[in-house]
């Protein structure tokens, strides 16, 4: 049986709630093993093992894994991305790019791209896991319209180009090839690709 779909004697018996601390201590499992072996190393077994419950508690709370994962995608520790206002478009790219980086050599890095590989194959997961993803006003456009207020930046355009250009630059350089996101890396991105983007000369 496919660990897609739950047990049908399972299914059919009323879930009683988890205490919270109950939830977390499963969800957390959930997360830690994303991150060591991706989506399709998860299995409810090790989940079951991990978090010291059992495979049936798990399937009547969540009947299919993409229910499971997107839970713990939810609940999971918020990434810090606000970027700090540096008094400049330049300074709070590069600050942002900074952390953005860090965020992708790190644990959350590691679940987010194994996550994008299975969404694109995976309508179920792709539909829960958008919406907790892309978050309703990106940090790039946070970014820019403090520059739009600075006089830095005439703002007529959609900016979420910045993170479709630099975000896979990093995960490129990072996840396959093997290279270090350093400062050098991030400044590499900020003059050369997002700033003459973004910046409008006048004549």
């Amino acid at each position: 049986m496919s660990e897609s779909e739950a047990p049908a004697t399972a299914v059919a018996r009323p879930a009683k709630r988890l205490s919270a601390s109950r939830e977390r201590t499963i969800l957390r499992a959930v997360y830690e093993i994303l991150a060591e072996s991706g989506y399709q190393g998860l299995h409810y077994e090790a989940v079951a093992t991990r978090a010291r419950t059992s495979k049936a508690t798990l399937y009547r709370h969540w009947p299919t894994k993409a229910e499971l994962v997107s839970t713990a995608m939810s609940l999971r520790p918020a990434e810090d991305l606000r970027v700090p206002d540096t008094g400049t478009l330049r300074g709070d790219l590069l600050a942002y790019l900074q952390l953005l980086a860090e965020w992708m050599s790190g644990e959350p890095g590691a679940v987010i791209s194994g996550l994008f590989v299975t969404m694109r194959k995976d309508a179920e997961l792709a539909a829960l896991l958008r919406p907790l993803l892309i978050p309703a006003v990106p940090p790039v456009r946070a970014v820019c319209e403090r520059a739009e207020r600075r006089g830095e930046l005439a703002l007529d355009r959609d900016v979420r180009f910045i993170d479709e250009l630099c975000a896979p630059a990093l995960f490129m350089r990072h996840a396959l090839l093997g290279l270090p996101l350093d400062a050098d890396f991030v400044e590499y991105l900020v003059d050369g690709v997002a700033m003459p983007l973004l910046v409008r000369v006048t004549p």
